[in-house]
């Protein structure tokens, strides 16, 4: 068909016309008009969308500083701490001058706990003061880097000097109190705020601190009064409502609370809008609960969160289907729909499948980067396939972008205690923020890790003082196992007695008594004490399996796999007690056994980091090296950092394949440097490559940290081959001597 040249072109024209109307506007008029929108969404807490606005802003404006501030502010206000940085450091490198900017990066600065960041922010904020010296936003911000710095008389100063210029600015007032009360001053604390409310009388504001710092140094009866005042002062007040509630619900006055929450909920901010119908539902007032939630996502049919809540709702109260059709409908409007995502994730683990949670989650992660919360629950994912590594590296990343989500903190800390990272876990512990620092979770976790690494004498006084409000299980532990090992142990199994009194399963609390008994040298009285205790709970698999483990200890065998088998048949998912059993098997040589047993675990679920490193230990007993790296190479499959396989599969794969060997050792020395099996496999490989003085160096690290005749051998082998004859041979004399059988690794 011919097309008419006239009409092509005026049908041109018109395009040109069309296009026009959007290129005709300048890179400002664009910029503004990003702003507009961007500005508007974040009043209405919409900041995802806000956040988009603002990048757009930034596109047609790379050059500005304001479009990188507001979305740096974006980012702040929906938790993803880490672009918020990125965000207003550029706003800063854009425009040095740009005070907010500067401000509110100097502010997130202090948050790190940083102590490099944190001394960067005093310089700027010191900066700012000097061409600001009126401005208490940054006088105030100045004298929290300086108490975080360690100098809380110079920050007291500053407070000081402001408050002399500004008697009635609360913010200074806050701020020195809360330096006095790190200080044990609390007279000192109460009567800065009491000076605030001499200065403005009319202000609900400072009431509520100081009813605040009451509620935070346990006097509840002070804080309730300071709060009543406030409320007359201010009746809408969210801040007093909010802690007012707080102690109705702990001195039990629910319909007092009731009636607070409801007049919250009332307040026009959508943060609020939930809180009374959370009560109801806390309080079993579920169908009234679900009702309110219905009529708060009805209301606001955008509201990602009113939704959220409701699919939470329909999920404790059971009704499975409501929450999937809801989310269904949700994903069909908008696949990617991040929030429905996420909570479609957390369906998927409670049904089971962990891989298309997994799915979900990283599909969540591709559309927003900087989202804690899915980073957070993919590490739940991690946890459920065996992935440990990978596991952490999410928690970790979860941090870095909300350092303040407590949740992954502590079960990263968890994490790294379990695995024996105790200098890892107490410098998380150290990463967290200022105020998170005194509750109690941290306190109880800081005291473990301290424990575990010998420094008890740290631990005393801050349980002391926690004992004194009260005796919390965990606490009363920790208590147990510092008297024992100041060998008070009739004092520490008394102090664990009282835990079980309580929770009479508490297997942490036997062990300790067991612990107690095993220190004094008085295995039977042990062994008869823990006797009873199981017998007065047949069904209790933890403790069962204690006894196992116990019974495992004292080379009773036959005893420790019926405590095992007594452990599955109460308890079939018991975590370990198979693996236990199968240990037993492979120790008493019964590899078919040990065999069987496992593949069951395996075949049962195929992610079984554990079961599948001790089958490979199985075919390697054996004298299955081919199965055995099968199931190495397997495990590596699920977990590409997991320090024992990597570490033996590179030792199987020394002489078969060196190259491939070496690339896994170099992987394994990054993950665990100090690792003293990890360096020997290294060395050694080096030294089957020829390259003996850098095996020389690895090995020399491996026999240094943790010796035997293994790695002396290893050591002095390399020493020959380098030259070092005499060292080397007298090394390789003295390892033959401890165990002969080594005589067949120069033949590997």
């Amino acid at each position: 068909m011919r097309i008419c040249r006239r009409k092509l072109l005026r049908a041109s024209g018109v395009i040109a016309l069309v296009l026009g109307i959007g290129c005709d506007r300048s890179p400002q008029s664009r910029e503004a008009a990003y702003l507009k929108r961007g500005l508007n969404l974040a009043a209405h807490k919409d900041y995802a969308r806000a956040a988009l606005e603002f990048r757009s802003a930034a596109q047609a404006m790379p050059t500005d500083a304001e479009p990188r501030y507001r979305l740096g502010l974006a980012y702040l206000n929906s938790g993803r701490m880490g672009d918020a940085f990125s965000a207003l450091k550029k706003a800063v490198e854009l425009n040095p001058h740009h005070g907010p900017a500067q401000l509110k990066l100097a502010e997130l600065m202090l948050s790190s706990q940083n102590h490099d960041l944190v001394q960067q922010a005093a310089n700027q904020l010191q900066a700012l003061l000097e061409s600001s010296p009126d401005n208490t936003d940054i006088a105030d911000r100045l004298a929290i880097s300086e108490w975080s710095l360690g100098k809380p008389e110079h920050a007291e100063l500053l407070l000081q000097q402001s408050l002399e210029k500004f008697p009635s600015n609360l913010t200074s007032s806050v701020a020195l109190s809360r330096i006095r009360l790190s200080r044990n001053d609390l007279k000192g604390a109460v009567e800065v705020l009491k000076n605030a409310i001499r200065e403005s009388p009319r202000s609900a504001a400072a009431a509520v601190a100081l009813g605040e710092l009451y509620l935070l140094t346990r006097s509840p009866n002070l804080a309730e009064t300071e709060l009543r005042r406030a409320l007359q002062l201010d009746p809408r007040n969210a801040a007093a409502l909010l802690s007012m509630a707080a102690i109705q619900r702990s001195s039990g006055r629910m319909s007092e609370a009731e009636e607070t929450l409801r007049k919250l909920a009332a307040l026009p901010d959508p943060a609020y809008k939930p809180l009374h119908a959370r009560f109801l539902f806390e309080t079993g007032q579920r169908d009234a609960a679900l009702a309110e939630f219905e009529t708060l996502a009805k209301a606001a049919p955008d509201d990602r969160q009113a939704r959220s809540n409701l699919i939470s709702a329909y999920l404790r109260m059971n009704r499975i289907q409501a929450a999937d059709d809801l989310l269904a409908r949700s994903l069909k409007k908008n696949p990617k729909d991040t929030d429905a995502l996420l909570q479609r994730s957390v369906r998927y683990l409670q049904s089971g499948k962990v891989e298309e949670a997994g799915a979900d989650l990283k599909q969540v992660i591709r559309f927003t980067p900087g989202s804690a919360p899915a980073h957070f629950a993919l590490a739940s994912v991690y946890k459920i396939e065996g992935r440990a590594r990978s596991e952490r590296e999410e928690l970790t990343e979860a941090l870095r972008l909300n350092p303040s989500l407590l949740p992954a903190r502590l079960w990263l800390i968890q994490s790294l205690l379990t695995g024996e990272e105790n200098e890892a876990a107490l410098s998380v512990i150290g990463q967290a923020p200022a105020p998170q620092k005194q509750t109690l979770a941290l306190v109880i976790e800081r005291n473990w890790a301290l424990l575990f690494l010998g420094r008890a004498k740290e631990v005393r006084p801050a349980l002391d003082q926690e004992l004194h409000y009260g005796p919390f299980p965990e606490l009363v532990l920790q208590d147990a196992v510092l008297k024992m090992k100041e060998g008070n142990y009739a004092s520490a199994r008394a102090a664990a007695g009282e835990v079980l009194k309580k929770d009479p399963e508490n297997a942490r609390a036997a062990h300790i008594v067991v612990d107690t008994y095993a220190a004094q040298k008085q295995n039977d009285k042990a062994s008869e004490w823990l006797a009873g205790v199981v017998a007065a709970r047949p069904k209790s698999a933890p403790l069962q399996y204690l006894l196992g483990q116990w019974d495992q200890s004292l080379g009773k065998n036959a005893e420790a796999r019926k405590a095992f088998e007594s452990v599955i048949a109460s308890n079939p998912t018991f975590p370990n007690a198979g693996l236990s059993l199968a240990e037993l098997d492979l120790k008493e040589n019964q590899i078919g056994a040990a065999r069987r047993r496992l593949l069951d675990l395996v075949n049962a679920d195929r992610k079984n980091v554990k079961a599948l490193l001790l089958l490979a230990t199985v075919e390697d007993a054996a004298g299955s090296p081919a199965a055995a790296i099968s199931y190495y190479r397997e495990v590596l499959g699920l977990d590409g950092n997991n320090v024992y396989a990597l570490n033996n599969l590179a030792n199987h794969l020394t002489i078969e394949n060196p190259d491939e060997a070496l690339k896994l050792a170099q992987q394994v020395v990054e993950v665990a440097p100090d690792n003293p099996a990890v360096q020997d496999t290294l060395g050694w490989i080096y030294y089957r490559k020829g390259m003996y003085g850098t095996a020389v160096e690895h090995l020399k690290v491996a026999a240094s940290k943790a010796a035997s005749p293994r790695r002396q051998f290893h050591l002095g082998m390399a020493y020959l081959k380098s030259g070092e004859h005499d060292l080397g041979r007298k090394m390789v004399a003295l390892a033959l001597q401890s165990d002969p059988s080594l005589v067949r690794e120069q033949s590997r």
